[in-house]
């Protein structure tokens, strides 16, 4: 796992990931499944652009994020726009005993492949208990079959010094199984900075096993 706060010492435009509107996928499955003033949980929530966007359409919002840094430019941002949202510096590849109001359906773009495979069982698990039975949690993650940095490996550096981990479909489908019932596990592609990424596209519902 990238246990450095990634956001400290980069300017936010060196940051690949950085956009201030969410990806259609994104928009399209929070929309069909999430009327407005449902509550969703962003997931490594970054500085808060998509949770801004999502809060703008009437979304009752809270964040999660490893870093510091990004919790305090989200609650920065929120401010501004006079938006309201919680955000919490917290990580979840430890035990952890973090509560929240119901969720609706939380979300993770482009973070699990930051949380090596070792990490991935906790995470998961506490990602559960922050959810309702009934409460969808959508997980789309760098794919293996990706063609970025270098092409080839599970494990791959990034230009800004990262370590990702590149996941397989049945990798997601056997870690995410256990807890969750998968509505639809996919390959999709994403844009990326010079080429587009591969990603596995994981939607999943909260369910009494």
């Amino acid at each position: 796992m990238n246990e450095k706060d990634i956001y400290k010492g980069i300017p936010c435009d060196k940051i690949p990931w950085i956009h201030e509107t969410p990806p259609g996928i994104l928009i399209n499955l929070i929309e069909s499944l999430a009327p407005p003033s449902s509550h969703l949980l962003d997931l490594g929530c970054g500085l808060g652009h998509y949770a801004a966007f999502f809060a703008q359409k009437g979304y009752k919002i809270s964040g999660i994020d490893i870093s510091n840094t990004a919790i305090k430019h989200a609650k920065q941002l929120f401010e501004t726009k006079k938006l309201k949202g919680d955000f919490y510096e917290f990580d979840l590849c430890k035990l952890s005993d973090i509560t929240l109001s119901p969720i609706n359906l939380a979300y993770e773009f482009e973070v699990l492949h930051h949380v090596y495979p070792e990490y991935r069982e906790l995470y998961v698990q506490n990602v559960c208990k922050l959810l309702a039975e009934g409460s969808y949690y959508l997980s789309i993650c760098f794919s293996e079959k990706d063609k970025n940095f270098g092409g080839k490996g599970k494990y791959r550096k990034t230009p800004i010094g990262t370590e990702l981990y590149f996941s397989s479909v049945k990798e997601i489908q056997d870690l995410m199984s256990q807890h969750f019932r998968i509505l639809e596990i996919k390959e999709v592609e994403l844009e990326g900075k010079t080429i587009p990424h591969q990603a596995v596209f994981c939607l999943m519902q909260k369910v009494k096993f």
